[in-house]
């Protein structure tokens, strides 16, 4: 890409206020784009951003040294004759500029993008469970795993930045792939991650209380997640949950001539497109009647667990349908689905004859239906273990333990990723929302916990481990620490087996 290629880039989207050492470098040819100097190679141009703890402006000096011919910047740097951008958003900058790089990606696949507060990492795994057993090939990127085509790695965000995005797009293109499902979280689209790139789907799961340390009102939360709608394909669909109250919103806001589909509980006075009637939930899975557009077309049954799935399968559903695939194909390949890590993992009649839950539930919200279908589930007493992240919301915690008291037997209350907070105020926080006589403990050890809840078990109880599911780490200050819900609480099993014994 030359240096006058990613000029006209910044442009043509209003970003670039100047520009120094232009003349003559016009048809300087850029071999790379990178935003962190780890990965700069000769001919990069390198993308300065000021972020909330670091200014990558600083490193200048660095990038040039590694090989930059070129910076992007938000600021006037010391640079030595090297052509500078000096542009309005450099994250903005980011996301349009690797998609003219990497030649518009997102023009020559089929992308779903997945928002809300809750469901988007079963809906987008479910939809790449699908689509690749129907013999396409494709791409993931989301919370638990981002798998491109045939390469797996872990996840650091629920949606990467704007350079890896792109780049994996770029991936899923030279490896054959024909979509790409993705996660699409309020960060991402409020921080530009996903700003050049178009989608054919959007799906909005549902939207509670969360992340109001960083959107500040539920308004401003709920129209960071509305954008995505806004970077639709001309021909691109909405599919809304009908079932909560922000879908009616949306809808209201979006042009007439988008197409909507909507999914929900059969409603007689307020049908969805895509209903579920008579949901059903075992131990052993769910099943429910599906009727689309008020004719029952037959029975979807699923592993999944939790009656909040009933309204993720449907949102999948829906996609499907319309991208071509028949309702016997969706229902088989629905029925073979496992499920994702972390996500209601259900261990029944482990140990003492007690039924064990990993849920990744670190919302009011999550922690209600997660709990509600417990409840349902539970031969005995419910024993939760729970806490709740660091450096985030604080307002939702006394709500957190106001849930938790109202649907458990016995509490646990114990730390989760505290980051740079104090563990213990945290715990206190929760306990504050404790408005019943329901017992309850304050373990700040995660794993003196989830010991005790085992201990303390008898036989039929159900414990749910909750807030940290799939995750493998604990953070304290910026260190990830090993630890495992799963792990621990199979050790506790085992040596109180061979105790026993």
């Amino acid at each position: 890409m030359k240096l006058a290629e990613v000029k006209a880039v910044l442009e043509k989207n209003g970003l670039l206020l100047s520009i120094a050492n232009y003349q003559g470098n016009e048809n300087l040819e850029l071999d790379s784009v990178s935003i962190d100097t780890r990965n700069i190679v000769p001919e990069t141009l390198f993308i300065c951003r000021k972020g909330v703890k670091f200014d990558s402006h600083a490193l200048v000096p660095e990038a040039v040294r590694l090989g930059a011919k070129a910076l992007i910047v938000e600021k006037p740097v010391d640079a030595d004759q090297i052509p500078m951008l000096l542009v309005s958003d450099s994250r903005y900058a980011e996301a349009v500029v690797s998609s003219a790089f990497f030649d518009f990606p997102h023009e020559k696949l089929r992308v779903y993008g997945i928002t809300g507060t809750n469901g988007k990492t079963t809906i987008t795994t479910l939809i790449h469970y699908v689509l690749t057993r129907k013999g396409k090939k494709g791409s993931l990127l989301g919370t638990v795993k981002n798998i491109i085509v045939d390469r797996y790695y872990g996840s650091e965000h629920t949606t990467p930045g704007a350079l890896e995005v792109l780049k994996e797009t770029h991936e899923t293109i030279a490896k054959g792939g024909e979509f790409l499902s993705m996660e699409v979280s309020s960060h991402a689209l409020s921080m530009k991650r996903v700003e050049s790139i178009r989608f054919d789907y959007a799906i909005l799961s549902n939207i509670t209380q969360d992340h109001l340390d960083f959107h500040k009102t539920m308004g401003d939360y709920a129209n960071a997640k509305y954008h995505l709608f806004e970077l639709l394909k001309a021909d691109g669909k909405a599919i809304l949950n009908l079932d909560d109250e922000w879908s009616t919103k949306f809808a209201s806001r979006l042009p007439l001539d988008k197409t909507i589909l909507s999914y929900g509980l059969y409603n007689e006075e307020k049908m969805p497109d895509y209903a579920a009637k008579n949901p059903k939930v075992t131990i052993e899975g769910l099943s429910f009647e599906l009727w689309v557009k008020r004719v029952k077309v037959g029975t979807v049954r699923s592993q999944l667990i939790a009656e909040y799935n009933v309204h993720n399968l449907l949102s999948v559903i829906a996609l499907l349908h319309r991208e071509g695939l028949s309702f016997d194909e969706i229902s088989a390949y629905i029925s073979e689905f496992r499920g994702v890590e972390g996500r209601f993992e259900l261990y029944p009649h482990v140990g003492n004859d007690i039924d064990l839950v990993i849920d990744f539930a670190h919302t009011p919200d999550a922690l209600e239906k997660t709990l509600g279908t417990a409840r349902a589930l539970t031969r005995n007493r419910l024993i939760v273990v729970f806490g709740a992240g660091g450096d985030a919301d604080q307002s939702k915690r006394p709500i957190m333990g106001q849930v938790v008291a109202e649907r458990g037997d016995v509490l646990i209350i114990t730390t989760d990723n505290p980051k740079s907070e104090k563990p213990f105020d945290i715990i206190r926080q929760i306990e504050s929302g404790i408005r019943t006589d329901v017992p309850y403990l304050l373990v700040e050890d995660r794993k003196m916990a989830i010991e005790t809840a085992i201990n303390i078990a008898s036989k039929g109880d159900m414990i749910i481990l909750a807030g940290k599911g799939h995750e493998h780490y604990q953070i304290f200050d910026h260190a990830y620490l090993p630890f495992s819900d799963r792990e621990i609480a199979f050790q506790m099993i085992r040596t109180l087996k061979k105790s026993a014994s």
